[in-house]
C-alpha cells in the first residue's frame, strides 16, 4: 500500500512539474531566411526596412492577434495571395503602420515557419533581426 502510494505520489509531482523557462539573451537572435527560398519575402522585408520599418524587433506573442488585425485592416485578402506583414504580427513593433504587401502563400508561410521555429524557445522582448542568405 505504502509503494503504491509512493508510486502515485512521483507520478502527480512529475505530471505537475513546471514548463521549461523560455530562453533569455542579452544580444539579438537571428532569424536566418533564405532569398533562394523566400524571395517575395525577403524582398519586402529589404523593402520595408529600406522604408524606414525597424531592423531590431522585439518578441510579442500576447499582443500578435491584435497587430495582424491592425496592420491588416485596410488590406482586403485577396484570392491566391497571403498578406505578408513587416514588422511582423508577433513583434512589438507590429501592428498600426506595418507596411503590407500581397505575397505567395507558399513563400509567406515558409519564411513565418523559419522564424516561429527559430524564435519558439526565446522569452517575450527578446531582441531579434533577420539575415537573409542568398
Amino acid at each position: 500500500m505504502a509503494r503504491t502510494f509512493l508510486v502515485v505520489l512521483v507520478a502527480c509531482l512529475l505530471c505537475a512539474a513546471p514548463a521549461a523557462a523560455c530562453e533569455r539573451q542579452s544580444s539579438s537572435v537571428y532569424v536566418v531566411l533564405s532569398s533562394v527560398k523566400y524571395p517575395q519575402t525577403t524582398d519586402h522585408l529589404l523593402d520595408a526596412q529600406a522604408a524606414g520599418q525597424p531592423a531590431l524587433l522585439h518578441i510579442d506573442r500576447a499582443d500578435e492577434d491584435l497587430h495582424r488585425s491592425q496592420s491588416l485592416a485596410p488590406w482586403p485578402p485577396k484570392s491566391g495571395f497571403d498578406r505578408d506583414e513587416y514588422p511582423p504580427a508577433m513583434s512589438r513593433e507590429g501592428g498600426t503602420g506595418a507596411d503590407v504587401r500581397y505575397i505567395n502563400p507558399s513563400d509567406n508561410r515558409g519564411a513565418g515557419s523559419v522564424m516561429g521555429n527559430a524564435l519558439e524557445d526565446y522569452c517575450d522582448a527578446q531582441p531579434f533581426r533577420f539575415r537573409i542568405t542568398g
